[in-house]
Formats: C-alpha cells, sequence, structure tokens
C-alpha cells in the first residue's frame, strides 16, 4: 500500500535525526512526553499508595504480617511479576510495530493531541489525507511535522516502551534491594529508617509497574476497539 501522498495545506513531513543520533529516541519520543508522565496519576497514585503502607506499618502497626516477610520473599514474587509484564510489554510493542499500514494506522501518524485535525481516505491511488478544517491556519504550518509533534501512534509506542522499561526497572531495582538487606524483613524496627525507606521504594514501584501494565492493557484495548470500527466501515456496515 502506498504511503500517503502530498494533500493541500499539508507538507511532507521533515526527515527524522541522523541515525547515529544515540539519543534520538530520548528527544523524539521521552522529552515531549517526560513532563506528562511524571504527573501522571499513576506516579501520584503510587506514591500515595507507599506512604500509606509505609505509615501503617511503622506508626499504626496495622500490617503486621510484613513484619515476618523476609525481603529475599518478597523480592522473588516481585522478580517474577517484573519478568511477566516484561513479556508482556515486550510482545505488545513488537505487536504495535507491525501494526498494518492501513487507514487507522495513517490516522494514527497524522494527527496528534493539541494539532489540527486530518482525516484519512481511501482512493483508487492509496492513502489520501485532507484537512477537516481547511481554514485553520496552524495546519498550514511548516512545523507541523516538526520535532514537537505527538502522533497517536507515537503515544502508543511510548506507553509500550515506557511500560517494558517500567518492568525492567522493577527486577533490577528488587536485585539491588536484595544484595543490601535480603535476610532482613520487610518491616524491621530496629532498623526503622532504613527498612521503611526500604518498604516506601519498594511498594511504590510495585504499585507503579501495577498501574503501568493496566495501562498498557487500556491502550492495547482502545486501538482494538479503533480497529474494529474501520474494519466495520470499510465492510459497509455504517459509515
Amino acid at each position: 500500500m502506498s504511503g500517503i501522498p502530498d494533500a493541500p495545506g499539508i507538507r511532507k513531513a521533515r526527515p527524522g535525526l541522523p541515525k547515529h543520533d544515540l539519543f534520538r529516541y530520548g528527544r523524539r519520543y521521552l522529552v515531549p512526553r517526560l513532563g506528562e508522565t511524571l504527573l501522571h496519576r499513576n506516579v501520584m497514585l503510587s506514591l500515595l499508595f507507599a506512604g500509606m503502607l509505609v505509615f501503617a506499618s511503622f506508626r499504626l502497626n496495622w500490617v503486621t504480617a510484613l513484619q515476618k516477610v523476609a525481603v529475599k520473599d518478597l523480592v522473588a514474587g516481585m522478580l517474577a511479576f517484573s519478568a511477566l509484564g516484561f513479556g508482556a510489554a515486550t510482545a505488545a510493542t513488537v505487536l504495535a510495530l507491525g501494526i498494518p499500514r492501513g487507514q487507522l494506522y495513517f490516522t494514527m501518524i497524522a494527527n496528534g493531541p493539541k494539532s489540527p485535525w486530518v482525516k484519512i481516505e481511501k482512493s483508487a491511488s492509496g492513502m489520501t489525507a485532507h484537512a477537516v478544517d481547511p481554514s485553520e491556519e496552524p495546519l498550514h504550518n511548516s512545523d507541523r511535522y516538526g520535532p514537537s509533534f505527538r502522533s497517536f501512534y507515537g503515544d502508543l509506542i511510548f506507553t509500550f516502551t515506557w511500560t517494558l522499561g517500567t518492568q525492567l526497572s522493577l527486577g533490577i531495582v528488587s536485585v539491588i534491594y536484595f544484595a543490601i538487606a535480603g535476610d532482613l524483613n520487610m518491616v524491621d524496627c530496629s532498623h526503622c529508617r532504613r527498612s521503611s525507606l526500604g518498604l516506601f521504594l519498594m511498594s511504590a514501584m510495585l504499585f507503579y509497574a501495577i498501574l503501568q501494565m493496566g495501562s498498557l492493557l487500556r491502550a492495547m484495548a482502545d486501538y482494538a476497539m479503533n480497529q474494529e470500527l474501520y474494519d466495520r466501515r470499510d465492510l459497509g456496515l455504517f459509515k
């Protein structure tokens, strides 16, 4: 299937950064989304959950079971979850990279948050792009597809790769914490400062990894629903 030809009011995308640029992913995907990611509700909920767990365990003495759980036992479970999440995120990323180059794919790469809407239509020559509202001046700006542009497809790939990195980081931090305090219990009042800090860090990372898996599943479900709508439209079931 051919790519999107030139359409009135839309210029070709600027070529990407040189292949030898080792920081291309960071500049093109991570930096534009970093602020939104760090202030996302998943981060806030993880920190809140970890703080409440530490307070309930050390101040209120409500979670007495953690006083009998060794760090090495909890780390084993976290490594198992990390491996499961890493495999799921890797599979999702591979599937996203292999998305068929159809109408939905071109719609996702031509549109993004806070940008003028572009409609992709099928024609005899392939795919064509049309401005939904040609009167919008920003659509004619040559910087529309510059480095600051965020496509919906890029957001999808970022969600999957960020989740992948989160699961990998969970496993690495778990191994490091096991090397530091493997034979001690998660709640150890004789080492209150170290134990509370370790519990806060591990519980925050674990809860964040779980929430990120939820975000991955939600992103996959949203894409599947949109693909179904486009396929039903191709079958002529509705316009």
